[in-house]
């Protein structure tokens, strides 16, 4: 299934109705309803997303960013 640009982190709410992909390349969280297989929003978050998670209700979503330095 299309999603962003380097797909990293999957996470799946507690009924199993959405998942969310969060996409490092493209700084997003796809949302993809389950009953259609199809994403329902694409949300723009932080730098580098790499990992995504929902709390134990569903209603909340939580990506980790990263942001890569050189020196």
């Amino acid at each position: 299934m299309p999603v962003g640009i380097n797909p990293l982190g999957v996470s799946v709410n507690p009924a199993g109705t959405k998942v969310y992909v969060a996409n490092e390349g493209s700084n997003t969280v796809s949302v993809i309803d389950t009953s259609n297989s199809t994403v329902i929003a694409t949300v723009t978050v932080g730098v580098y997303p790499a990992g995504v998670a929902v709390n134990p209700t569903g209603t909340k979503v939580y990506v980790a960013s990263s942001v890569y330095m050189e020196m």
